[in-house]
């Protein structure tokens, strides 16, 4: 008990917006696509089980907003997981290899940091299309680079260590020094950069579905859903504030958790 009580508010609250947006599209008998040609773009009423109101389509915004909240959580998970990874790859291989090979690596990292983003999304949709997996390629394509900077220079100050020379005097290979010495000392400052990734990813998801590129109708996302409540503000206010409200508080408690995560890491660090 004494444990649980150790973790933060923010994760409580994280762990149950995700428990309601899993489940709680079942506490209601409508589907996400489902027309209700006889309440279109309705406030929030009890009485038809339309708890959130609905769009001007009489879709049922409960439902959506959870549904949108999932899409969205899942393809910043998936986007962080896949910018983390090649991202510490990246960073461990400059800051371990040194050198030219160091000087050019990190080159490329401010030579992509300088593209104007949203030009390479357009690019990107483009050429192969708009999908789920070009969205994922375009926010992992941004998310690696500060994990990189963030891996190299640990790295490389790891390299300086004296354990670190000692186990090159003995002749441990390359491999070995990797897997053994500075990837498990690289894992923590990680793990609490990813925890600040995520809301940053599903603040750039909603705001590619909102101008268009990311998730398309008739699926919802949280960007696309404050997309058409930006169009229906002035008769249909509730279709804007409700998914604004879920965007906010997740990348509140996300970012809050990450804070934690952080200050926890720095004082054991010390």
């Amino acid at each position: 008990m004494s444990a649980l009580a150790r973790w933060p508010a923010a994760l409580w609250i994280l762990l149950l917006v995700c428990l309601w947006a899993l489940l709680g599209p079942w506490l209601s008998h409508w589907a996400p696509q489902t027309l209700d040609w006889s309440h279109l773009a309705a406030p929030p009423q009890v009485g038809q089980g339309h708890w959130f109101g609905t769009d001007r389509l009489g879709r049922d915004l409960y439902v959506r907003t959870l549904t949108g909240t999932r899409v969205s959580l899942g393809i910043a998970l998936v986007a962080g997981v896949l910018s983390v990874a090649f991202g510490t790859a990246y960073g461990v291989l400059a800051g371990f290899c040194g050198g030219r090979m160091d000087a050019w690596m990190m080159r490329l990292v401010d030579v992509v940091y300088a593209l104007p983003y949203v030009f390479f999304v357009i690019l990107l949709t483009v050429v192969a299309g708009r999908s789920a997996v070009m969205l994922f390629i375009a926010m992992a394509a941004i998310g690696w680079l500060t994990v990189a900077q963030i891996v190299r220079a640990e790295t490389r100050r790891l390299c300086q260590q004296p354990f670190i020379e000692a186990a090159r005097v003995l002749g441990l290979p390359a491999h070995t020094l990797l897997g053994r010495h500075v990837l498990p000392n690289v894992i923590a400052p990680v793990l609490v950069y990813a925890t600040l990734l995520i809301p940053q990813l599903i603040l750039l998801e909603s705001f590619l579905s909102f101008l268009g590129l990311g998730i398309q109708e008739p699926a919802a996302s949280l960007g696309n859903l404050l997309s058409q409540g930006a169009q229906e503000m002035e008769y249909a206010p509730w279709m804007l504030l409700i998914p604004s409200a879920m965007l906010v508080t997740i990348v509140l408690v996300l970012t809050a958790l990450g804070e934690w995560c952080r200050t926890r890491w720095s004082l054991y660090g010390e």
